[in-house]
């Protein structure tokens, strides 16, 4: 061992029973053993060694803190501070855990000592200052331009084109703005990722579309129509936010997942021919609809709209095709190129920009009125009025906001795991589920939308070298600028900028969740697929969550039918031995023969759910098994039926199971048949089971006229009992005495009980119910051993 070695820990010197070796002074190592007056859990060093070594924990902190800030550029400060620590006072007991502790503590605090020095100096120099500004625009720039550019398409979105209302896509805009400001201001102090970025939950636009259609259907008047939709965009955002908060505050993020993944998939798919047809509206200012006078109004007719948008996306797809996925900033740059292509396009084409306005290129100028959805900086906190909400409307449009809300939690157990992945970040799901809930529910408290910690934009963020909460904070302000000016700059826009958006993320939705998925899924969850995708374009939300449902319910029936069977395997217990071997010779002989041993016990193990669908399949099965072993001669006198692995039984698979032991012992001359529970409370069922095979008037021998014995029916003065052990059976019976039943009692009688013997086979019951398989395996093994010694 050399001398710069690790010193071993406490446990390991002390179970080794020596101490850690030492250095003599003399470059040898001396190694000790403990004396009688030393504690054992002491082990001695040589503190006049030429260095002192240092625990594993002090090793691995020191090496730690150096790889830390060899990160980030400061080997210099790293050393010193390795260095300083190297010279640790001499300790009596390195190998004790306090001193491991405190060593370590002491690393922590001066290295933080070291942090802050270096941070105080980099903040007080000018230079320091600079770099960490400068490094931090581009970043702050991409994310802020990201906001406004996505918060144009999908802002325009969220309100029906049939509610023809002014400026309702200013309002939307600023409506996607304001929500992804709270989201950014609570991530920057409640999230534990200092370079995350929020977003209004995009996702979630066919709901509001789905909303503000229930809210037509009600009422008219604009102000009416307002007011009660805005109320429900923030009741919704309320409730998600509640439900986040929540799921993080009682530590059940995991619940998520628990979420049919096929179910999910489904819903994204349906999402994303929503967003292609909200696409195609929102292009060419029309309502879509699948009928022939649908796609002549908004294709046929508009097709000239919808020609850039077409040639755009094709032009993207390509271009993402030949680069093979590497840059992930093309995508948004491409999206910033499209205005000025397009205006070059119209310059080149000779088009002036009023005709192309008029044309329907550009979304409508903004226009100060007295309407209601004006372009007033403050529209969206003041459409809300009491008096004009709908509750008919609200109440109407309570399906829809609870699939709005189970819709939205999928997003955080997604993003999350990913985003952290990306970054090289240890997430703490339940700390992101409780920001989650306070953002959305600031949000839903002034009407805004809900929200979520993105994951394509804060992964461009992060690559930009974005984070920080200086930077953070910095994104908020500049999209509060958008959120004031932007509405000025939006109607210079084309809209085919928004169509192309919109329409690749609806098709890389559509491919995601229906194409993708194809070879993940069986043929029955992708059918559950097809069915959610299509229900969802036909008949909305609403209904999509009900085919869902179904789809669960039916894949979960049909795969427990289906690909789990009901027995897991049958064999005979040749190759299995209970726990009793303390038996007589003439005992063990019986059991090892194979005509009159262990090869006539058949055990049968059952697994999973057994239910009403598959109890049938169990009960064919099993006789099946006992056809077969008579055709070979080998007709078992013993069945034990193993349901340790079974997880749950119903009432009518139960009552099957009840019948099966009947038909085993009628048809096939078993003598007796052991239940195994696998739990102390029983079978897993509310039906009585256990009682209705293991008691009861029906539980007697054919050819007996008594009723059978249990351990509670002897007497003190009763002479049937162990040999040895003496003492009478009462109820209150530990596991060892499990095998005091009127079987396991005749096993040692002596020659002077041999008139016994016939009462005692007499009183062998025909069923029995154990708790474990070793259990029925002693049991089964006394039954063997009953009946050859009555014979």
């Amino acid at each position: 061992m050399s001398e710069n070695s690790p010193l071993l820990l406490n446990g390991k010197a002390v179970a080794d029973n020596v101490s850690p070796p030492r250095n003599n002074g003399g470059g040898g190592i001396i190694v000790t053993t403990p004396s009688l007056n030393e504690s054992p859990h002491t082990p001695t060093i040589d503190t006049g060694s030429y260095r002192h070594r240092r625990s594993s924990v002090v090793a691995i902190a020191a090496a730690e803190a150096i790889l830390q800030d060899r990160k980030k550029g400061r080997t210099k400060h790293a050393q010193q501070e390795y260095e300083s620590f190297y010279r640790i006072p001499s300790l009596t007991s390195i190998g004790s855990l306090e001193a491991d502790v405190a060593a370590k503590e002491r690393l922590e605090d001066e290295r933080n000592k070291t942090k802050q020095k270096i941070s105080s100096d980099e903040c007080h120099s000018v230079t320091g200052i600079i770099q960490q500004i400068s490094s931090q625009i581009p970043a702050v720039i991409i994310a802020a331009g990201l906001n406004f550019m996505v918060g144009i398409p999908f802002g325009a979105s969220y309100f029906p084109t049939e509610l023809q209302l002014q400026g309702k896509e200013v309002l939307g805009f600023r409506m996607f703005l304001f929500s992804t400001m709270i989201a950014q201001l609570v991530i920057t102090f409640a999230s534990k990722f200092d370079n995350g970025i929020g977003l209004q939950m995009v996702e979630n636009v066919p709901f509001c579309l789905e909303l503000a259609r229930i809210v037509m259907s009600e009422q008219s008047d604009e102000s009416g129509t307002t007011s009660t939709l805005f109320f429900l965009f923030g009741v919704s955002s309320v409730l998600v936010g509640l439900v986040f908060y929540l799921l993080g505050r009682l530590e059940m993020g995991r619940i998520v997942y628990f979420f049919p993944s096929h179910v999910l998939v489904g819903c994204i798919g349906g999402i994303g021919v929503f967003i292609t047809i909200t696409a195609i509206e929102v292009a060419t200012n029309t309502t879509f609809s699948f009928t022939p006078q649908g796609f002549n109004d908004s294709i046929v007719s508009q097709f000239n709209l919808l020609l850039p948008v077409f040639a755009f996306e094709i032009f993207l797809r390509l271009m993402m095709h030949a680069t093979k996925g590497k840059y992930s900033l093309l995508p948004p740059v491409f999206y910033c190129l499209i205005t000025p292509v397009f205006y070059f396009s119209l310059y080149a084409l000779g088009v002036d920009i009023d005709d192309a306005e008029d044309a329907g290129y550009f979304f409508p100028p903004i226009k100060s009125t007295e309407s209601a959805f004006s372009w007033s900086l403050l529209d969206i906190f003041t459409e809300i009025h009491f008096w004009n909400i709908s509750w008919k409307a609200v109440f109407k449009a309570i399906p829809t906001m609870m699939s709005l809300t189970a819709f939205s939690l999928i997003h955080v157990p997604i993003n999350i795991p990913a985003f952290a992945i990306s970054t090289n970040t240890e997430p703490d799901m339940n700390a992101e589920l409780i920001a989650h809930g306070y953002s959305n529910f600031i949000s839903g408290i002034f009407g805004g939308l809900q929200n979520y910690m993105t994951y394509s934009n804060g992964v461009i963020y992060s690559k930009s070298n974005g984070r920080g909460k200086c930077s953070s904070l910095a994104i908020v302000a500049l999209t509060g600028f958008i959120f004031i000016y932007g509405p000025l700059l939006c109607v210079y826009v084309p809209r085919c900028m928004a169509g192309t958006l919109l329409l690749h993320v609806g098709i890389d939705l559509f491919i995601e969740g229906v194409v993708e998925s194809y070879h993940d899924y069986d043929s029955l969850e992708y059918s559950g697929i097809i069915l959610i995708t299509i229900t969802m374009t036909l008949a909305g939300m609403d209904a999509a969550l009900v085919a869902g449902f179904i789809a669960a319910l039916s894949t979960y029936a049909v795969q427990s039918i289906t690909y789990q069977h009901p027995i897991k395997g049958a064999m005979c217990a040749a190759t299995l031995r209970s726990s009793a071997w303390n038996r007589s010779g003439e005992a063990q002989q019986i059991l090892l023969d194979k005509k009159k041993g262990r090869e006539r016990i058949l055990v049968i193990q059952c697994q999973g759910h057994i239910f009403f669908g598959n109890s049938t399949i169990l009960k064919e099965s099993v006789l099946e098994l006992l056809v077969e072993r008579r055709r070979s001669g080998d007709d078992p006198i013993v069945v034990i039926l193993d349901f340790t692995h079974v997880l749950a039984i119903d009432s009518s698979s139960a009552m099957t199971i009840e019948k099966l032991k009947d038909s085993i012992i009628k048809s096939f001359g078993v003598e007796v048949v052991i239940f195994v529970c696998g739990h102390e409370d029983g079978f897993r069922c509310h039906y009585d089971l256990s009682l209705k095979v293991n008691g009861g008037a029906a539980n007697k021998r054919e050819g007996s006229s008594k009723r059978l014995l249990d351990p509670i029916d002897i007497g003190e003065e009763d002479p049937i009992m162990f040999e040895t052990c003496k003492e009478p059976i009462h109820p209150n019976t530990s596991r060892a005495q499990a095998r005091a039943s009127v079987t396991a009692r005749a096993l040692d009688v002596s020659n002077g009980h041999s008139g016994y013997k016939n009462a005692v086979m007499a009183d062998i019951p025909n069923s029995h119910v154990c708790e474990t398989l070793d259990d029925a395996l002693i049991f089964a093994e006394d039954v063997l051993v009953a009946v050859q010694d009555a014979m």
